[in-house]
């Protein structure tokens, strides 16, 4: 009997109760036997296990035990990284040049810059800092997922909207699960032996004192940037600034850079920061790893 004429009595049967021993028989005696179903996970995470039925003989495409990764999937931080080597790109490491180069996305990935994104310099550079440190791949989706779920997070541990490089520090610890150190008075050798060892260092500026012509007019009081190189030629630090779009690889010269690094104090912002108030911030620094 052929495989049609095995089907044409297949649906036979399931549409008449009376004959389908009978059939059911007589498909045994000829060779004839209903397909049996396959189980496939589609999920390696046991958690969401998920089966879906295929006819024995079917043509099976585009299984994998790897489920597909959102982008809000990808930001979410966990221990496991990623095995691949080219979501960073491969650094530059020579004689007076270091460019570690962490991928970027600006702190207003969609180009949106409300009051949430105007004050996400922090986040969006623990971000930038994690995705390097863990491997993650950053796009504009995921850096804005990360923002929102890390403010969120943060509102819920009593975390203000500005952020000191200890509070930064207790976050990526806790939050993002990489190890971070703060670092007191930092000087241009010490930020390049720090960049020497491949870590990443996010530093806490006085904004206006960066003198960045891509900010808007005044620029910020208080702002936050990831240090990922150096360059002896020039006399300057590699950044990803995360306040501005053209901030992959924005250069600053040594002594602006290390001139405007001044950590956030609390006890000054209680009447709204000045200038002359933010210059008085600690000089710190956190290196990421």
């Amino acid at each position: 009997m052929s495989r049609i004429d095995c089907l044409v009595i297949l649906n036979i049967m399931m549409n008449n109760q009376i004959i389908k021993l009978l059939l059911l028989t007589l498909l045994i005696l000829t060779g004839c036997q209903p397909a049996p179903v396959v189980q496939v996970e589609n999920n390696e995470n046991s958690n969401n296990f998920q089966t879906s039925t295929i006819t024995a003989g079917a043509i099976i495409s585009n299984v994998s035990s790897t489920p597909a990764v959102t982008d809000s999937e990808i930001i979410v931080p966990n221990n496991k990284g990623t095995t691949s080597s080219t979501i960073n790109q491969v650094p530059v490491l020579v004689d007076g040049f270091i460019d570690l180069k962490p991928q970027f996305a600006s702190q207003a990935p969609f180009g949106v810059w409300d009051e949430l994104h105007g004050e996400a310099c922090e986040e969006a550079s623990m971000i930038i800092a994690y995705s390097y440190v863990a491997k993650k791949p950053l796009t504009t989706h995921t850096m804005e997922q990360g923002i929102l779920d890390l403010v969120n997070w943060e509102r819920a541990n009593s975390f203000g909207q500005d952020l000191t490089v200890v509070e930064t520090s207790k976050i990526l610890r806790e939050y993002f699960k990489v190890s971070a150190d703060e670092i007191n008075n930092p000087n241009v050798e010490l930020i390049k032996s720090i960049l020497r060892q491949g870590k990443l260092i996010i530093m806490p500026a006085a904004g206006r004192l960066l003198g960045n012509p891509y900010f808007q007019t005044p620029g910020p009081i208080y702002h936050m940037l990831v240090i990922r190189g150096y360059d002896d030629k020039t006399g300057e630090f590699i950044t990803n600034d995360p306040g501005t779009r053209r901030g992959d690889g924005y250069r600053y010269q040594y002594d602006v850079l290390l001139n405007a690094i001044h950590d956030w104090n609390h006890q000054l912002e209680t009447n709204g920061m000045t200038d002359e108030e933010m210059a008085l911030g600690v000089k710190r620094v956190i290196a990421v790893y």
